[in-house]
This record gives C-alpha cells, sequence and structure tokens, in this order.
C-alpha cells in the first residue's frame, strides 16, 4: 500500500528501442558471441554530441562530409542582433572547442563567411571566448591568437559576395587536400577543418527583393549544390555548417499542455496538409509547419542535419528536426550558454 500512494511520485521510464527487446543474432567477431545493442540508441539527448565537438566519427551528429544547418524559431519580440546571434552559439561552441584541443597549426583550421558587421563571429569576441575556454591548461592571449590565425573570416556584403566567398574557400580546400595527401603524417590529415556560413537565407532574401523568388531560389539552390560537392569532396576532414539568421516556423509554439483539458479538438486537426513537408518539432503545435516559405524549404533541402533552437518558457531548447544520415531525429537537450 506504501508503495501505491507514491506511485504518481514516480519518474518516467527511461525510453528504448522497440529492436534492443528482440534476440540479438551471434556474431563470431563479438567476443561474447552475442551483438549487444548500440547505446547511442538509448541516448535521446544532444549534450554528449556538442561536448565531443566535430567528430569523424559516423555515430556522432557533428560529423565530417555533412552539412548541419542551424535555425532559430520565428519570434515577434525577439528580432534584435542578440537573439539572431543565438542561432550562432552551439556552432561557436564547436569552433572554440576544436581550436582549444588541437594545437596551432600553418594549416587552416577554420573558414568562416558571414555579413559584414555580424559580431558574433568578429576577431575580438572569438578571442574573448576562446580564452576563457574550459579547456585545460588555460590559453595565453598569445597562444589564443597563434590558433585564431588558422581561421580565415570572409565578411561579405550581398549573396554574390558570399557565393565569390564559398568559391575561395573551395579553392583553398583543395590546395589543403594536396598538401595532406604528400604528408606522411596521416593523423593530422584527418583534423577537422570547419566551414561556418552565416545569414545565408538573409541574403538571398536580398536578391528576392531587389529581383524576384524565381532568381533568388536559383541563385541559393546553385550554392547549395556547390557547397554539397565541396562537402562530399572532402568528406574524411570537412564539417559543413549554415547558420540561417531568419527565424523559422510560425511565430510562437503552443505546446498541448498549454491548451487546457477543457479544449475542443478539430475534426481535421490531425489531417496532414498536403503541402506538409515532414520537419516539425515535438515542441511545435500540431499542425503547423516550420517551412513556410519556398525560400527556406529550397535551404533545407541542402541541408543534412538540421538542428532548430528554440525558447521554452525560460530555457533554450536544441532540437534535431531533420537528419538524413543517421539516427540523431528528434534528439533535443537544454542548451546552456557557455561559449
Amino acid at each position: 500500500m506504501a508503495l501505491a500512494s507514491n506511485a504518481y511520485s514516480a519518474e518516467p521510464a527511461f525510453p528504448i528501442l522497440a529492436d534492443s527487446l528482440l534476440p540479438q543474432p551471434h556474431s563470431p567477431t563479438s567476443p561474447s558471441g552475442v551483438l549487444h545493442p548500440s547505446a547511442d540508441n538509448n541516448d535521446w539527448g544532444l549534450k554528449r554530441h556538442w561536448d565531443e565537438g566535430i567528430q569523424s566519427s559516423q555515430s556522432t551528429i557533428f560529423k565530417c562530409g555533412t552539412i548541419i544547418g542551424f535555425s532559430r524559431l520565428r519570434s515577434r519580440d525577439k528580432n534584435n542582433d542578440d537573439y539572431i546571434a543565438q542561432a550562432c552559439q552551439i556552432p561557436r561552441h564547436l569552433l572554440i572547442k576544436s581550436l582549444s584541443e588541437n594545437p596551432a597549426s600553418s594549416e587552416p583550421r577554420a573558414f568562416i563567411i558571414f555579413p559584414r558587421g555580424f559580431e558574433a563571429f568578429a576577431p575580438r569576441t572569438l578571442l574573448s571566448v576562446l580564452q576563457s575556454s574550459p579547456t585545460e591548461p588555460k590559453l595565453s592571449r598569445e597562444e589564443a591568437i597563434k590558433r585564431l590565425d588558422t581561421v580565415q573570416l570572409l565578411p561579405v556584403h550581398n549573396f554574390p559576395n558570399a557565393a565569390q566567398a564559398i568559391g575561395q574557400v573551395s579553392s583553398s580546400l583543395k590546395k589543403l587536400g594536396r598538401s595532406r595527401q604528400q604528408q606522411a603524417d596521416n593523423t593530422r590529415n584527418n583534423q577537422p577543418v570547419i566551414l561556418i556560413v552565416v545569414g545565408l537565407d538573409t541574403l538571398a532574401e536580398g536578391v528576392i527583393r531587389a529581383s524576384n523568388p524565381v532568381r533568388g531560389t536559383a541563385l541559393l539552390s546553385a550554392t547549395l549544390r556547390n557547397l554539397n560537392r565541396m562537402s562530399r569532396a572532402h568528406a574524411p576532414y570537412l564539417s559543413t555548417i549554415l547558420v540561417n539568421t531568419n527565424g523559422i516556423g510560425p511565430a510562437a509554439f503552443e505546446s498541448i499542455h498549454q491548451q487546457g483539458p477543457n479544449r475542443i479538438k478539430p475534426q481535421d486537426e490531425d489531417t496532414r496538409p498536403s503541402w506538409d513537408d515532414g520537419i516539425h518539432s515535438v515542441f511545435q503545435k500540431p499542425g503547423s509547419s516550420l517551412l513556410s516559405s519556398l525560400l527556406m524549404k529550397t535551404l533545407d533541402q541542402g541541408i543534412d542535419t538540421h538542428i532548430l533552437q528554440s525558447d521554452i518558457k525560460t530555457s533554450q531548447v536544441a532540437e534535431v528536426i531533420k537528419s538524413r544520415v543517421g539516427p540523431g531525429l528528434g534528439k533535443w537537450s537544454v542548451w546552456t550558454p557557455s561559449t
């Protein structure tokens, strides 16, 4: 009876995949003769992945050889620079982690293409964040500057400038690839190189305003194809990150728990419309679409893993809303800003 009285105070069971409950086939390569399900199957959090940083392993979300997109949930009352810069927090964390854990080198370690005047990736911002990185031992100012010397910043004014900058990065990566092929040290050949492109969606909107939606989406599609070819050509060590500075989705998420127990549910609420793109969030209002414009749908088509950052009550949540490679779809965690 004592246990029954405390039944509602128990925590929910940890989620497991159904196939992990089935008998596993024998494998001659396993020491015990049994294949154990991967621990990652039961890991529904993103924290481990961003703590590990950019990896060559295919078991992580932030892997080389893929294009990762970061977007913020659109909001009516948060259109300032601070809100836009929040979409850069996890990409900047991944960049700083890679720089702080790898010694200074003559090779480029990162390329950042961003709208001129964007402070989230300004040199003084990166220097400050790199010096405050939790990596031990702490980096001196001189050592931090040496590591920042491996980061090439390419500020741009408009979409043609961004496309030209991507071409410059492609040429640099070809030179880097030839140089690495001539090196005998294979461990250095696999050190990740990060390409971050900020605001490609906003720059494409500038083309649309100056011309028309067809031209804007056509230029965006061509640029995304170039990025995908470049990502595949340098897959062993290149990680490409797109940071979208425009919000996506509805102006606000309406949680199911916020709708009230007496709410009358329309008969057609669960009916998926014909234009549904299949990109959803577990936190969003049922029936709403995250990709409400042709521009964002075009951009999403060029992304392998799409991560949505949104404010749920007082917390920032990062959630995988699309995963073309690997079992990452649906993973999420509360993001605690540190870099």
